[in-house]
């Protein structure tokens, strides 16, 4: 006999594995501080790589379009300024980077144990033992051509 309920269970856990289940076991292979330092690792370089970009444009635009003497430019105070500006970009992208991998995380967790108690779930849903050993006998027990009758084979 089918049960609708351990049907419906299994429905729900086959959804999770199809959407979410390969990159929270992915996820949850990291304890949560090691998931949100590697998640920042990349913000940080790119966070790195795109005010790198935007300082390029900058200094292009003041050397070519502006036009300003590159003798008259104290490189001092602009490395200065630069590496504040790379900084003040990095330490934004790392906030920002932590606060997203931390609920990624959470999310990621608060999944894992809903798929763990529906796995439970579907544990504590089964047919009842005296029927499922009913069900095996009659696939297992005896030899099938003993049932058949002669005439069968003609």
């Amino acid at each position: 006999m089918i049960n609708e309920k351990r049907i419906m269970v299994m429905t729900k856990l086959a959804i999770y594995d199809k959407h979410y289940g390969a990159q929270d076991k992915r996820t949850n292979e990291f304890f949560r501080h090691d998931f949100i330092y590697k998640k920042n690792m990349w913000t940080r370089l790119c966070a790195f790589l795109g005010s790198m970009i935007a300082l390029l444009i900058y200094w292009l635009n003041e050397l070519l379009v502006k036009q300003v003497d590159i003798l008259s430019i104290d490189f001092r105070k602009a490395g200065i300024d630069a590496a504040v500006f790379i900084l003040i970009v990095m330490a934004a992208y790392t906030l920002i980077g932590t606060i997203t991998a931390a609920r990624q995380y959470a999310k990621c967790q608060t999944r894992l144990k809903n798929y763990v108690r529906l796995l439970v779930m579907v544990d504590k849903i089964r047919p009842p033992r005296e029927q499922f050993e009913e069900e095996t006998n009659l696939y297992y027990e005896g030899d099938i051509a003993s049932t058949r009758s002669d005439s069968s084979l003609i």
